[in-house]
């Protein structure tokens, strides 16, 4: 009898655990968005500040914070100083990719970030800074988005993995 306990137990408890584990997914990505638009805010700012080459300067701001958002930055800045860099819309893509590849976001969170390499560094300050804005309106809708569903879907299923576990353990008695 006590050993058919600890198994409903054990059963119960994995299925909340899978179910927070799901609803953390809707977390995770609130929070990779959040810290993406406080990275390039840093960026936007750094650029409008210093004239430095766009290696250097995607270089240093990668190492002001910690985070996937300074990976890619990072990862850009490196794709950029090999000799047969293909460009930064390519690089900056491929960084994209590299960085965000175990993340949370989702494909159009990461065509907005991908869509920021394009004009990068082509044009005079003024035209950045429109670009810039454009990416952080895109970006907030998108955390707003994320938030909805971290507090609809997350929910969800961390009530659904609950559900599941007491389930079977009812079939199991």
């Amino acid at each position: 009898m006590l050993f058919k306990l600890i198994i409903c137990i054990i059963i119960l408890l994995s299925g909340v655990g899978v179910g927070q584990l799901k609803a953390k997914t809707y977390d995770n990505r609130v929070y990779h968005l959040q810290d993406l638009l406080t990275t390039l805010k840093i960026l936007e700012s750094e650029m409008k500040y210093r004239l430095d080459p766009l290696p250097d300067l995607l270089m240093r701001v990668s190492t002001i914070k910690e985070g996937m958002s300074s990976e890619l930055l990072e990862i850009a800045a490196r794709l950029l100083r090999e000799p047969s860099s293909p460009g930064l819309s390519a690089c900056w893509e491929k960084a994209v990719e590299i960085a965000y590849r175990d993340s949370a976001l989702n494909k159009e969170d990461k065509r907005i970030v991908a869509d920021l390499g394009i004009e990068l560094g082509k044009t005079d300050v003024a035209n950045q800074h429109s670009m810039f804005h454009r990416t952080f309106s895109l970006l907030e809708a998108q955390v707003s988005e994320a938030v909805e569903e971290k507090r609809t879907k997350g929910k969800m299923y961390k009530s659904l993995g609950t559900a599941i576990g007491a389930l079977i353990v009812i079939l199991f008695i």
